[in-house]
């Protein structure tokens, strides 16, 4: 709140006040712009903290989520890459077979 709306407040002395960084990063712009400071009762900054670590829970929760999400699915992928590479071994032994056989017919005198 601005410093005129804590007339009404019984304590303004209480109030924390908040200077946020820059709105544009300084690199894009030759000037950065900076808001102007705020006053926050000690009541509000609690319930902004309370709300901000709610937030970041989720955000951490849903991250977790997602990475248990992709590791399931990386070792399915995983397992079905193992099951193919299994399953070929027969046509692996039959191609050096008939590899063997051709090279015999080549090496075998006429």
């Amino acid at each position: 709140m601005r410093a005129d709306e804590l007339a009404d407040d019984p304590s303004p002395d209480a109030c924390v006040e908040v200077t946020l960084g820059p709105l544009i990063p300084a690199y894009e712009c030759n000037s950065a712009m900076f808001a102007e400071p705020l006053r926050i009762t000690p009541a509000d900054l609690l319930r902004l903290h309370m709300e901000s670590d709610l937030a970041l829970r989720e955000i951490r929760a849903e991250a977790v989520r997602a990475d248990v999400a992709w590791r399931r699915h990386l070792g399915r992928w995983h397992e079905e890459g193992r099951v193919a590479v299994a399953d070929s071994e027969p046509e692996v032994t039959l191609l050096m077979r008939v590899l063997d056989g051709l090279r015999r017919q080549v090496l075998a005198p006429v």
